[in-house]
């Protein structure tokens, strides 16, 4: 099947979903692929021009999938939506969205509604409030987790037995947007409450890594993204406190980066968690920070040799599950149940 691809960000910046699909390209699963980043075509253009643009690749490419990622603020019409739909090789169109969308403080954009409205398929990262509003409009809806969006980066080949740092965050502190508290991003605050928390409890042995943490102590200040695998990697026990708390089965991709750089991992539970992490022991869901704190104890408590098996199993877990091997190709045959 031909394949399109339709990327946000800079040019070359989706690694994963470059690295997944060519996975499909060399699997035989997808004939001819090619992809175009929108976002900074139009960023130097147009959003207009950029509309041409694609549509002009795909007329001559012809594909028999297309696929949309991350549309956000980009502007689209119907008319667009229409010319894509009617090509000769009449495309099965998809639409990726791995931000959460669907409340008053976030709103499905008018681009957004567009595709959700039109597209054959819609791929989401979580459930709730956002999957509610979509359902609305498409009910071809499939499931999508986050990925080890950095894999390519992974420089080291066996699970390390002596640790660099006891106790690793790292994540963003996401500050209130001017006069308004009540835009900040779900979870802003109770990261805030958690590292605060955790600092307190382990000054000595607690680092953080990320933007905007002052004078919070363990503070190491930001990493480029992808070289926080090689943090991760040296941290015996990585823990985080996610954005989106009450969205059920959703993650970040920071998730399927720890396991796959070999740490134990303490995060905020989500709803579901339960079901896609059954018995793993490498992996721990809190509901307070007391209970993460006594979480994070007890791990300190195990002998070394339990300590890095679990971290080895937590690295094989998410080579079976989150590489973007494994999500893509999952993503593309769900695709292919609903048409």
């Amino acid at each position: 099947m031909k394949t399109l691809l339709f990327l946000n960000g800079l040019d070359g910046w989706q690694t994963g979903i470059e690295d997944g699909f060519n996975y499909l390209q060399s699997q035989g699963a997808i004939s001819d692929l090619k992809w175009f980043y929108f976002e900074e075509f139009a960023k130097k253009t147009s959003s207009k021009l950029c509309m041409l643009k694609m549509f002009e690749i795909a007329n001559e490419f012809l594909p028999e999938l297309i696929v949309f990622f991350h549309i956000g603020k980009f502007s689209i019409d119907k008319e667009f939506l229409v010319e894509l739909k009617v090509l000769q090789s009449k495309p099965i169109i998809v639409y990726d969205e791995g931000d959460m969308y669907g409340t008053w403080a976030k709103p499905i954009t008018p681009s957004m509604k567009i595709l959700i409205k039109g597209a054959d398929v819609i791929s989401v990262r979580g459930f709730g409030k956002f999957y509610s509003s979509i359902s609305k409009l498409n009910k071809n809806i499939i499931y999508t987790p986050n990925h080890v969006d950095i894999a390519r980066f992974d420089k080291k080949t066996s699970t390390l037995i002596s640790r660099k740092y006891p106790i690793t965050f790292i994540g963003n502190r996401v500050k209130p947007r001017i006069l308004s508290a009540i835009r900040r991003m779900p979870g802003a605050k109770g990261r805030e409450k958690f590292v605060l928390a955790l600092g307190k409890v382990f000054p000595k042995s607690f680092k953080l890594f990320g933007n905007g943490w002052g004078n919070f102590l363990g503070n190491q200040g930001p990493i480029d993204f992808q070289k926080q695998i090689d943090i991760i990697q040296e941290s015996s026990i990585t823990v985080d406190y996610e954005h989106y708390p009450n969205i059920p089965y959703f993650f970040s991709n920071r998730l399927p980066i720890a396991l796959f750089s070999g740490t134990v991992y303490v995060c905020h539970y989500h709803q579901g968690f339960e079901n896609i992490f059954r018995n793993c022991d490498f992996i721990f869901f809190f509901k307070s920070n007391n209970e993460a704190i006594s979480i994070i104890k007890f791990l300190q408590s195990l002998d070394t040799i339990d300590l890095i098996e679990r971290c080895k199993r937590a690295r094989l877990f998410a080579l079976a599950n989150f590489t973007p091997e494994v999500v893509w190709k999952n993503f593309y045959y769900n695709i292919l149940k609903l048409n």
